[in-house]
C-alpha cells in the first residue's frame, strides 16, 4: 500500500488548495515532483513538508504530557495529570482551530511518540497485535472504531521504550523505509499510550484523535482521508457539544 507519489488532484485535496496552485508551486519549487508524459507525480513527503510549515504557523506543537491529554479529553476520558486550567486551555486551543485544515492538529500532535517504520511477516502480524505489550492505532485501530478500513498486511501500534527492543528481537523485525509496520514508541517513561489506552470489542487502541494523527500521516491517499474524516468528526463534536465519547 505504499504510494510515494500522488497526483495533482490528491495533492491540491491535501493542501486545500485548488489544482492550478499545485503546479505553479511545482514550476517554482515549493513542492517537488516528476513529469510522467503530460501528468504530473507530486512527491508526497514535498506535500507533507509544506503541510508542516502552514501549520507551524498556527503555534507550536503540544508537548507529550500535552498531547495525549488533549486526546483524552476528545475521547470524554479523565486526564487527571492535567491541572483544570490546563484543561481550560486545551479545550480552547482545540476548539479555536476547529473549523480550519486537520493539518494544524497533525502539527500539535507530532510530539506524542517516536516512530519507526519496520517490514514484518504477515504471518505476525496477528500475534503481534495481540501481544500485551501492544496497543492499537492507525490502520489496526480502523476495524474497533469502525473506520471502513482493512489491510491485512500492516500494522500500526503504540509500545513503551522498554518493550521496543524485544518486540524487534522477537518478531524479527526489520527497518524498512517501505515496512508493512509502523512502531510508535512512548519512551517518556509515563506510558502515555497505557494511561490512555481504550478496550473497542476486545481490541487495546489509543484514543481517536492519536488514530486520526496516524492515519493522516500515511502516503496512502485513501488511510489519510479516514484520518481527516475522523478528526473532523471529533471536532465537529465537541464544537457542537456532542458527546466526544466513540
Amino acid at each position: 500500500m505504499y504510494v510515494a507519489g500522488l497526483s495533482v488532484g490528491e495533492a491540491a485535496q491535501r493542501l486545500g488548495v485548488n489544482p492550478a496552485r499545485v503546479r505553479v508551486l511545482l514550476k517554482e519549487g515549493g513542492l517537488t515532483g516528476q513529469r510522467i508524459g503530460s501528468q504530473w507525480v507530486v512527491d508526497a513527503d514535498s506535500v507533507r513538508r509544506r503541510l508542516d510549515v502552514v501549520a507551524a504557523a498556527r503555534g507550536r506543537s503540544l508537548s507529550r504530557r500535552a498531547a495525549w491529554g488533549a486526546a483524552a479529553l476528545l475521547d470524554g476520558q479523565a486526564t487527571p495529570w492535567l491541572a483544570s486550567s490546563e484543561r481550560s486551555r486545551l479545550r480552547a486551543r482545540l476548539g479555536r482551530h476547529a473549523t480550519e485544515g486537520v493539518d494544524v492538529y497533525r502539527w500539535w500532535m507530532r510530539q506524542r511518540a517516536t516512530s519507526v517504520r519496520y517490514r514484518i511477516a504477515r504471518a505476525d502480524i496477528a500475534e503481534l497485535i495481540a501481544d500485551r505489550a501492544v496497543v492499537g492505532s492507525g490502520i489496526s485501530a480502523a476495524t474497533p472504531y469502525d473506520l471502513g478500513l482493512s489491510f491485512a498486511e500492516e500494522a500500526e501500534i503504540y509500545v513503551g521504550g522498554s518493550e521496543a527492543a524485544r518486540l524487534v528481537e522477537e518478531y524479527f523485525l526489520v527497518e524498512s523505509e517501505r515496512g508493512n509496520l509502523v512502531l510508535h514508541v512512548e519512551d517518556s517513561g509515563e506510558d502515555w499510550h497505557r494511561r490512555t489506552t481504550r478496550v473497542v470489542d476486545g481490541v487495546p487502541v489509543v484514543p481517536r484523535l492519536v488514530v486520526a494523527v496516524d492515519l493522516l500521516d500515511s502516503p496512502d491517499t485513501r488511510t489519510s482521508s479516514a484520518g481527516a474524516h475522523l478528526l473532523r468528526q471529533l471536532l465537529d463534536a465537541m464544537t457542537n457539544g456532542r458527546d466526544a465519547r466513540g
